[in-house]
């Protein structure tokens, strides 16, 4: 029983604190570099070998391989009976991609259906390559994350404007 058995009525009885330990001096705060652990660095190393070994593979065969079943396709398959369909729809639409029925079918596959139109260069400070479309992933890409970049860097200097 504390306090000679009396307890308040919120149930709380305060108690002293502990003492206090002696005071020890500050550290230093600069960085001083260890040795590295070389678990670590084996651990490292064998991600980044499986990685290059997944990449090389996949550049070497598996990339040959299906250019090879889209190129037969193309020819006589799946792939050409698709592109005979979008060519009877662009006949429709007298040659229009925005009218007509599978717009973004013709759209994207354009290039298969008339190889010898040409595309207007999606960035027109590249060359007029083949690649320098509007439909290639890797351009789409990362003119998204440049945009995202550029929207995070003028929010980020909005924010420091408005609470300064």
């Amino acid at each position: 029983i504390l306090c000679g058995g009396l307890v308040p009525a919120s149930g709380f009885v305060p108690v002293a604190p502990p003492p206090r330990a002696a005071q020890t001096p500050p550290r230093s705060s600069s960085f001083e570099p260890g040795p590295i652990d070389s678990s670590v660095l084996a651990s490292q190393v064998a991600v980044i070998a499986a990685s290059a070994a997944a990449a090389s593979y996949w550049w070497s065969v598996t990339v040959p391989q299906k250019r090879l079943e889209v190129s037969r396709s193309k020819k006589t398959g799946e792939i050409k009976d698709l592109l005979d369909e979008l060519a009877e729809a662009d006949l429709a639409a007298a040659g229009s991609v925005v009218d007509g029925d599978r717009k973004l079918e013709r759209w994207l596959l354009a290039d298969w259906l008339d190889p010898d139109r040409r595309k207007e260069p999606a960035l027109p400070f590249l060359p007029k390559a083949k690649f320098n479309s509007g439909d290639n992933p890797i351009l789409a890409a990362g003119a998204l994350i440049m945009a995202a970049g550029l929207a995070n860097a003028l929010g980020e200097r909005a924010v420091d404007i408005i609470s300064s």
